[in-house]
């Protein structure tokens, strides 16, 4: 599992398995968000699984299942709504961690320059320019 911090409260990673969640409480995390739907791939970790564990470990688990390629304003304003009402640090995942920074990344516009966005997201390790073509 890797931590690729887009700011201070919202880090994103790749696909976690049950093991993951004991290091991200750890890590000091309150809430995590999954953004994956499930049966994506053969022997995908369930996302009950994952909530199972984040919920005995006592953190808060929010599933918003988008896909890559159609995410919708729908789905950006769902993802700020449950932003702004989650503890926070926020760790977010989904198979490459691409989604979870795009939904930030679009929640943020006209909160941020897109350059700033670019630039925090790039530095995380995603490179979404074309998000805002």
């Amino acid at each position: 599992m890797q931590l690729n911090k887009i700011i201070e409260d919202y880090v994103v990673s790749e696909q976690v398995t049950p093991d993951d969640i004991k290091h991200i409480k750890e890590a000091g995390f309150k809430t995590i968000f999954c953004n994956r739907p499930d049966n994506e791939e053969n022997n995908q970790v369930t996302v009950a699984s994952i909530k199972k564990i984040a919920e005995e470990n006592g953190l808060k688990f929010i599933h918003q299942p988008v896909i890559g390629g159609q995410i919708t304003q729908a789905d950006v304003d769902q993802f700020s709504d449950y932003y702004d009402d989650s503890e926070k640090p926020i760790f977010a995942y989904c198979r490459t961690g691409t989604r979870s920074s795009m939904l930030w990344a679009l929640s943020e516009s006209g909160k941020r320059s897109v350059e700033e966005i670019l630039n925090l997201t790039s530095k995380a390790g995603y490179n979404l320019r074309n998000l805002f073509l």
